[in-house]
């Protein structure tokens, strides 16, 4: 039996720059630099929403 679940859109804290919008980045010499985040485009939160699809079968063991 396949199951397709979706869930609705919800705005979420950016995980990759956790909710500030920039990432730090040290190089060799130990300066410090910030840019900003491509996943979220500075604002630190992002819409996140799913689609998935479950086959779900009886085990007989």
């Amino acid at each position: 039996m396949k199951r397709k679940v979706e869930k609705k859109a919800k705005i979420a804290l950016c995980r990759l720059c956790h909710g500030t919008g920039l990432l730090r980045h040290k190089d060799a010499a130990g300066h410090q630099y910030e840019r900003q985040c491509p996943q979220c485009e500075g604002s630190g939160r992002v819409k996140v929403s799913a689609v998935m699809e479950f086959d779900i079968k009886p085990y007989k063991g």
